[in-house]
């Protein structure tokens, strides 16, 4: 009896001292806190959007029915004078256009109406932004961008006459006007490309709307309710007045999409910014930020060339706000002591030592800090930081 009972203290006497050897003597001396290596690594600012593409773009309709002969392939940039297609006569125009609908859509929008905004204080802000822009153009002797800017002019105060026309008679006169003198659908005596540019063959009707122009005035659900169709016109044959092409303004164009408040910060007006489209990635630059009843419509400006920029409307893609390279952290590893972050790196003994950082940017997940040392706000201080390969405690809270 006494045998067993020694038999069970020399048991439970082990179970205490293997207890302490595994879970109190570890927590003292740290053995087991889980720790990580500060490495070199890299951090993007990332946004996953639904982007709308803005071109200057004219489309050329046909003077007659006939059979096309093409000059230009899909996507090539032409210089002024070259020769796009020609039309030899010799079909019957007595059937229905394949291309009515859009015929028709080019038809609306080239006459005025808007799919976007009928806030006129926004268009006339957006007129004297226009304005002010050609004359800043005309003055630095720039007359190519000038003339662009008044056509932009003209077409958006064509969009606020018909606006702002009361009654039918007036807004069917408006259209017959602007029909005339609009160069967004032009029906040429022959098919010379009057400018410099990119052709395509892929229209969706909506060239008019999503212009330079109207750009500030586009409305997230008014955008979202567009069933958007791009549409092939390259043919063998056409009926008179059917669209053939478009030349498109490489020089400059835009994407458009929106941000909900909270990321609204990573975007700054003027700083750079990169698009990520299925052919590869794209450089530009915040071109503006507008408040649209809640949430941000941001705009970006390119002026690099994309193969299929002429051709895509509406496409899903990322937009990298920010790259760097530097000590990367999980944000879980950094704490707080008296409001400043910081993370506690092990030292030589063993101890873990509390050690400011200052943050460069975060993703949520992960922060990006300097590196060796810092300055204050103020920058009369400079403080000591981590290093790569510190060892430094993971979740210290």
């Amino acid at each position: 009896m006494k045998k067993k009972k020694r038999v069970l203290i020399l048991f439970c006497t082990t179970l205490v001292i293997l207890f302490a050897i595994i879970y109190v003597f570890p927590n003292v001396t740290g053995a087991l806190k889980k720790t990580e290596i500060i490495e070199y690594g890299s951090l993007q600012v990332t946004d996953q959007v639904t982007a709308y593409i803005i071109r200057n773009e004219t489309v050329y309709f046909a003077n007659k029915s006939g059979s096309i002969h093409y000059y230009v392939k899909e996507g090539e940039q032409v210089r002024k004078g070259v020769p796009i297609l020609d039309i030899t006569s010799g079909i019957q125009n007595d059937k229905e256009s394949s291309y009515q609908k859009l015929m028709e859509r080019i038809s609306r929008f080239n006459g005025g109406e808007s799919v976007f905004s009928d806030d006129i204080k926004k268009i006339r802000t957006q007129l004297a932004k226009l304005e002010n822009d050609r004359d800043v153009a005309a003055n630095a002797g720039d007359t190519e961008q000038a003339a662009r800017l008044e056509q932009q002019i003209q077409r958006l105060n064509q969009k606020k006459d018909y606006i702002q026309a009361t009654d039918d008679k007036a807004k069917e006169e408006i259209v017959r006007q602007n029909q005339s003198i609009n160069a967004v659908g032009i029906t040429p005596e022959n098919y010379v490309s009057q400018t410099n540019g990119v052709i395509s063959f892929y229209i969706d009707g909506y060239e008019s709307e999503f212009s330079p122009e109207n750009m500030a005035l586009l409305n997230k659900n008014k955008v979202q309710s567009l069933n958007i169709e791009v549409q092939s016109v390259a043919r063998a044959t056409t009926l008179s007045a059917e669209p053939l092409y478009k030349v498109v303004d490489n020089k400059k164009w835009y994407t458009a999409f929106w941000v909900a408040p909270e990321n609204i910060v990573k975007y700054e007006k003027g700083h750079k910014a990169t698009i990520n489209l299925p052919l590869g990635q794209v450089d530009g630059t915040i071109y503006d930020i507008l408040d649209d009843e809640g949430r941000w419509l941001v705009i970006l400006e390119f002026n690099r060339y994309y193969e299929e920029f002429a051709q895509i409307r509406k496409i899903d893609a990322e937009v990298i706000t920010s790259d760097y390279s530097g000590l990367i952290i999980e944000n879980e590893s950094i704490t707080t002591k008296d409001g400043q972050p910081g993370v506690f790196v092990k030292d030589k003994s063993g101890e873990y030592v509390f050690k400011p950082v200052k943050i460069i940017t975060s993703d949520g997940e992960w922060s990006l800090v300097e590196v060796s040392y810092f300055y204050t706000d103020d920058g009369t201080t400079k403080v000591e930081t981590v290093n790569i390969y510190d060892e430094i405690l993971k979740k210290p809270n």
